[in-house]
């Protein structure tokens, strides 16, 4: 049976870990909206790119920009998380990774997160791992850092195709794993896009078709990344406030059955030294009746 001073210390160390989970509780809630909130600015940016697309691919009598398929090598990236207490967020992203990845010894795998990492089997070759921006404004500068990446790569082989590969939240603090294909674009299905312009004037341009188009698509590369990291950094600390909130219950259960069982291991002490009191009050009774 345990003594009071083991269950003391269950009890210390209990406590302590309910103050861990409420510090990544309070913490995971307070960046939620921030992100949730970048994620839909990103959406309306993404929006107006598709519309000045739109324009760039049916306006006018120029020729039209074109984009060939090209065979080579593939660059997979996957977003994850560099902490772990997320629940399954981590696992679900590498088991849906393995799935649709044929590893390849050409195909450029970057990885951003160091719990991803350490998931995947062997046979994947990561080339580059990258952290986990823990605040909005780290996310353009981790952005920044992929394209450059990109671009080192895109200079050195041919690439065929850019996927990205991440969590995407959903409602009830719950996900999706998503795959999209960043590059090559799709042009025909751009230009298919058709927007209601809410002013009378026609949009239009005044400089270059092809080099406005080549700022868009430069600017569809940041914003299709950005966002992609907003979900997943979104669905991590849902799915890390979820896990959180678990915990915490699982705590306070546990909290109150160890203080209960404090009291009465402490009041059964009390009983058998009360007990001890009165056997040697009696037994001194009877001894001086004895003597007497």
């Amino acid at each position: 049976m345990e003594n009071l001073q083991t269950i003391k210390r269950s009890i210390n160390s209990t406590e302590s870990l309910q103050s861990i989970v409420s510090t990544m509780k309070a913490h995971a809630s307070s960046v939620i909206t921030q992100f949730q909130n970048a994620a839909a600015a990103s959406m309306a940016y993404r929006h107006v790119l598709d519309r000045a697309l739109y324009v760039v691919l049916t306006t006018g009598d120029a020729e039209k920009p074109r984009q060939q398929a090209v065979k080579g090598i593939d660059i997979h990236i996957l977003f994850g998380s560099d902490h772990g207490l997320a629940g399954r967020f981590n696992e679900r992203i590498v088991a849906f990774v393995q799935e649709k990845i044929t590893p390849s010894a050409e195909d450029v795998i970057l990885v951003v997160g160091q719990q991803v990492l350490n998931r995947l089997e062997e046979g994947f070759q990561v080339d580059t791992v990258f952290p986990v921006p823990q605040t909005e404004e780290g996310i353009t500068a981790m952005v920044q850092r992929l394209l450059v990446a990109i671009d080192e790569t895109r200079e050195s082989n041919k690439v065929g195709r850019i996927l990205l590969y991440y969590n995407k939240p959903q409602e009830a603090a719950s996900f999706n794993e998503e795959r999209e294909l960043l590059f090559p674009f799709d042009l025909e299905k751009l230009s298919q896009n058709k927007v209601a312009w809410e002013s009378k004037s026609l949009p239009t341009f005044f400089v270059s078709q092809q080099h406005l188009f080549s700022h868009l698509i430069q600017q569809y590369f940041f914003i299709t990344l950005y966002r992609a990291f907003c979900y997943s950094l979104a669905s991590e600390n849902a799915n890390r406030l979820a896990s959180m909130q678990a915990a915490e219950k699982n705590i306070d259960e546990r909290l109150s059955e160890l203080n209960a069982k404090y009291r009465r291991q402490r009041q059964n002490q009390i009983t058998e030294e009360v007990n001890d009191v009165i056997s040697g009050f009696k037994a001194i009774k009877k001894s001086k009746e004895r003597e007497a």
